[in-house]
């Protein structure tokens, strides 16, 4: 009969995977967050593709338990996105964008918000995080899983405008931030729509996460705020 101590030799163990997509993904996820914060649009162009969070600090009623719930951290975004590189759609690169993809992507996103009558752009800041394009969906995916945030889903990074769209549905985000130009006029009944679904994406921060791969991505990337 084996001893105590020959049994836990032969108890099987992971050893760690840098390389594994749960690390990867958390990796980027902190790095971003470790990025300067920066007002929007950040004041000097750069090259590169990558991702970005947006950050609210604003009076809004729409984001006061977001913000309350952030407590002036400025680590829990109302939006995330990405700027893929030009070679995105053509297969692998292993050089970074030569074009301002990422910086032209938060000015295009600076524009819109300066362009609304409840928005005020200097209550924004912003991070961004310039990658290869074999990295940024992975890290825009993780970032939007742990965080939540509350304008993905609410066609606010849209870039179609014009007859098509002006002929289409209001998107939440125009009802509740009306102004833009290109958008269908929205209603109140999408506004409020819209101020209950920032509500709901805010009171989701608190759900328990049942997948243990994703609770441990969870937990390792808020443990940095």
């Amino acid at each position: 009969m084996p001893s105590k101590k020959q049994s836990s030799l032969d108890t099987d163990f992971n050893p760690f995977d840098p390389l594994a997509v749960e690390n990867v993904g958390v990796t980027l996820a902190v790095e971003l967050l470790e990025q300067p914060l920066v007002q929007m649009p950040p004041q000097t162009p750069f090259r590169g593709a990558g991702i970005y969070a947006l950050y609210y600090r604003g009076a809004h009623p729409a984001y006061a338990d977001l913000i309350a719930y952030d407590a002036g951290r400025a680590k829990y975004p109302v939006y995330i996105g990405k700027a893929a590189g030009e070679s995105a759609k053509q297969g692998f690169n292993p050089k970074s964008s030569s074009k301002q993809k990422l910086f032209d992507r938060i000015d295009q996103h600076a524009k819109s918000i300066d362009s609304v009558q409840n928005l005020s752009i200097e209550d924004f800041s912003c991070r961004y995080l310039v990658l290869n394009d074999a990295y940024i969906a992975l890290a825009e995916s993780v970032m939007i899983r742990v965080f939540r945030p509350p304008w993905n889903g609410m066609s606010f990074g849209s870039k179609v405008v014009g007859v098509h769209r002006m002929g289409g549905k209001p998107p939440l985000w125009d009802s509740l931030h009306p102004g833009r130009g290109g958008r269908p006029q929205g209603s109140t009944e999408r506004a409020t729509v819209a101020a209950d679904l920032i509500a709901k994406r805010v009171a989701e921060l608190n759900d328990q996460i049942h997948d243990p791969v994703l609770k441990r991505m969870h937990d390792r990337i808020t443990n940095f705020i």
